[in-house]
């Protein structure tokens, strides 16, 4: 495992540790900021930079909890957690990686978009409109997936919005609803 060690002046002429995680987002060198777990008053992370010579490391550093507990006071580590003059950086590189989790189920399944109790009620209200029962089922599902479809597309033109004024969390949460209601039109009407 190639390592390189950085004095810590080095490494703050790099900005790294970052102020705050979020400071990857405005400078170049700085890739990544990654939690990596709690310690009883501090919290592990791991900063990956680029170097003067080109090429990209890794380094462990503490940093204050950001949860307002009394215990853990208004100061951070000393030193980052770094004990001596130096500091080991590991050499690492991006690799895209395959992750077996479990995740929430977004999509309706088709056979269950079918059970929709809107669909039912709308499908009601076309038959005592006098429709038969197939063509009534068929347009609220046809009706019901176009509106469906126009909502997603609505929620997809905001998330830009929403992750300005709500954050990646919640944009993220946006994005999923609109999944789901074009999965949900595409269990009502597949081939619109």
């Amino acid at each position: 495992m190639p390592t390189r060690h950085f004095t810590r002046e080095q490494l703050a002429a790099l900005s790294v540790p970052p102020a705050s995680p979020k400071d990857v987002e405005y400078d170049p060198d700085l890739l990544a900021d990654e939690h990596v777990t709690v310690l009883k008053y501090t919290q592990q992370r791991r900063v990956i930079f680029r170097a003067d010579d080109d090429r990209t490391y890794a380094v462990e550093y503490e940093a204050p909890l950001d949860i307002w507990d009394f215990e853990v006071g208004d100061g951070g580590p000393d030193d980052h957690g770094w004990l001596g003059p130096t500091v080991e950086a590991v050499e690492v590189e991006e690799q895209p990686i395959v992750v077996q989790q479990w995740r929430l189920i977004t999509e309706p399944r088709p056979e269950e978009a079918h059970e929709s109790p809107a669909l039912h009620h709308l499908a009601e209200i076309y038959g005592e409109a006098g429709h038969r029962d197939r063509d009534a089922q068929q347009y609220a599902a046809d009706l019901l997936a176009k509106h469906a479809r126009e909502l997603a597309a609505l929620l997809q033109g905001e998330r830009a919005a929403v992750y300005d004024d709500a954050g990646q969390r919640t944009a993220d949460g946006v994005a999923r609803a609109a999944n789901y209601l074009q999965a949900y039109a595409r269990g009502l009407a597949p081939d619109a």
